[in-house]
């Protein structure tokens, strides 16, 4: 909560020290101040230098990640039933059974019968290829799942960082308010026993007006960063310390390395590399299996029953490509089209990171002007009131130059907060989840 400080007091008959406009004569004795310490306070407050990482976001994506994978009952989203899928070791498809019965047709009564077993055995290059490929689906899932939660992030860090902008800008809204409420009352006072022109509370009081219109959007950005909120955690209370900036940023030079580490890249080289091994294991011949038969064989003419019993083994034998031109082809073009798709992830990641670090530092170089802009502000204002013949116009333009001053008092305290959520947008743009 940024702390509102008392900078206008309204008049009464015990403080002399106030503010107020009388015969045409503004008199004001310090006390006005937009207090630039205290904004110092308040970017302590708000937690720019962290020494420990927020465990408390942790905790709030496993929340939404419970709530993600395991929906209640009363949940408008159907349930989901993880598959379970396995594969066999060393069969590579199912067995089959072959029966034959042959009949004589030149009346010798000779007949014979013969049951088979098919087993398709996978071959050993065929064993170490499925192993392999057993690997690239575990990291693949694993990887989905790091994107899940990267994806949870950015709404959780969405919703956070939107209520809190929201909660700064009402809070700036309602002091502003209330030094306006001070001095719109002074002023109506001053202006029914003849005092000052009617004018003067009116501007006040279309200035208030303004705030209020202003407080609606807020209020409404800030109900919708909540509702989301809600919807993720089903949690109703916003952790107080959201800043992220104990976690580190690399230097731009190392931008290449760190996007290697981003579930989205890790994802989409483990889905090429897993197909370039599927490409070469069929390119091979190595789907193709080892046909291992246990046949049993009756053969009768009446006199001799002959029983045989007998193992055989079919194996293919590939010379070149054992695949089409049309099934290369195929490949082919889904591998191109991975190639691009990694490509244009790779920019758009390098392209999003260098857009959020300029923004980086044109807010530092914002919140340098605004620091300036608002001492600069404060002296005018104090000066503007120290002029003894005042008009009505001196009385607009002080107060246009008051108005000011609070304005960029609440700019700067919006810029220290969007220097915070910048940091932990750039922290999702690298691909760090909470």
């Amino acid at each position: 909560m940024i702390h509102i400080p008392d900078d206008f007091q309204a008049a009464n008959s015990d403080n002399k020290d106030i503010l107020y406009y009388s015969k045409k004569r503004l008199m004001f004795k310090n006390q006005f101040g937009i207090n630039i310490g205290l904004l110092a306070v308040f970017i302590c407050s708000i937690g720019l230098g962290h020494a420990a990482e927020n465990t408390e976001l942790a905790q709030l994506l496993n929340m939404s990640q419970v709530l993600l994978n395991n929906p209640t009952q009363t949940s408008n989203r159907p349930l989901s039933n993880e598959a379970n899928f396995t594969s066999s070791t060393w069969l590579n498809g199912l067995p089959n059974i072959s029966i034959k019965h042959l009949g004589s047709i030149d009346n010798s009564n000779i007949h014979e019968q013969e049951l088979s077993l098919n087993l398709p055995i996978k071959s050993p290059s065929l064993y170490t290829s499925d192993k392999q490929l057993k690997q690239f689906t575990q990291a693949i899932v694993d990887q989905q799942r790091a994107l899940q939660g990267l994806y949870l992030s950015g709404l959780l860090r969405q919703s956070l960082w939107d209520q809190r902008l929201a909660s700064v800008k009402l809070s700036q809204l309602i002091r502003k308010a209330t030094l306006l409420n001070k001095l719109y009352a002074q002023q109506k006072q001053l202006a029914e026993i003849g005092e000052l022109p009617i004018a003067n509370f009116l501007l006040l009081e279309r200035e208030l007006i303004d705030i209020d219109l202003d407080k609606i959007t807020i209020i409404q950005s800030k109900n919708e960063a909540m509702t989301l909120f809600t919807q993720l955690t089903g949690q109703t209370d916003i952790p107080q310390d959201i800043a992220e900036t104990a976690r580190p940023l690399v230097g731009t030079s190392q931008t290449e390395n760190d996007l290697t580490q981003h579930p989205l890249w890790q994802l989409q080289q483990l889905q090429q590399q897993q197909q370039m091994l599927i490409i070469n294991s069929q390119q091979a011949g190595e789907q193709d299996p080892w046909t291992v038969s246990l046949t049993a064989k009756n053969t009768s003419d009446g006199i001799v029953d002959d029983k045989q019993l007998g193992i055989g083994i079919t194996v293919p034998i590939t010379f070149g490509s054992a695949l089409s031109q049309s099934e290369l082809s195929g490949w082919q073009q889904s591998h191109a089209e991975q190639m691009i798709n990694r490509d244009r992830t790779y920019l758009e990641l390098t392209n999003q990171l260098k857009i959020l670090r300029q923004q980086q530092h044109n807010l530092l170089d914002q919140q340098a002007l605004l620091t300036r802009a608002l001492s600069l502000s404060r002296t005018i204002t104090e000066e503007l009131a120290k002029v003894k013949d005042q008009s009505q116009v001196s009385y607009e333009v002080w107060l246009r130059r008051y108005m000011d001053a609070l304005d960029t008092e609440s700019r700067l305290a919006i810029n220290l907060v969007m220097q915070q959520q910048l940091h932990s947008q750039q922290l999702q743009a690298l691909g760090i989840s909470l």
